[in-house]
C-alpha cells in the first residue's frame, strides 16, 4: 500500500503543560538532634492523632529535637489557605524551625 493513500490523523498530547517548574530540593539535614521541626497540618486526615505518635518516636531517637506543634500554625488547608501559606516563609523564620513535616489528607 501507498503511505500516501493512508489516512492521516493529527497527534495530540493529553497533558497539559506543567504549571509548577520542578525545583531542586533543599539538603537533608543529617540529624536532627538540637533542630526545631515544625508539623503543619490539613485538618483532614487524623494528624491530631498521628503527630503525637510521630513527635514521640522523632523524640525517642532524637533526644534533642523540638517540635513545634501543627496547633502554632493553623489549618494549612482552610478558607484562608491562600494567606497561611504567604506566611508560611516568615512563620517558619519567626519559629527558627529547620524542618517541616506537613500532613495532608486525601
Amino acid at each position: 500500500m501507498d503511505h500516501r493513500t493512508q489516512p492521516h490523523y493529527e497527534v495530540v498530547w493529553p497533558r497539559a503543560a506543567l504549571g509548577v517548574q520542578a525545583r531542586r530540593s533543599a539538603k537533608r539535614l543529617q540529624d536532627l538532634n538540637g533542630r526545631r521541626v515544625a508539623f503543619l497540618w490539613d485538618h483532614v486526615f487524623r494528624g491530631d492523632e498521628l503527630f503525637p505518635v510521630l513527635a514521640t518516636e522523632l523524640s525517642a531517637r532524637f533526644p534533642e529535637i523540638e517540635v513545634v506543634p501543627h496547633e502554632m500554625f493553623g489549618n494549612t488547608h482552610g478558607s484562608d489557605e491562600k494567606e497561611r501559606i504567604a506566611e508560611l516563609p516568615a512563620f517558619l523564620v519567626d519559629h527558627r524551625v529547620d524542618a517541616v513535616v506537613s500532613g495532608m489528607g486525601c
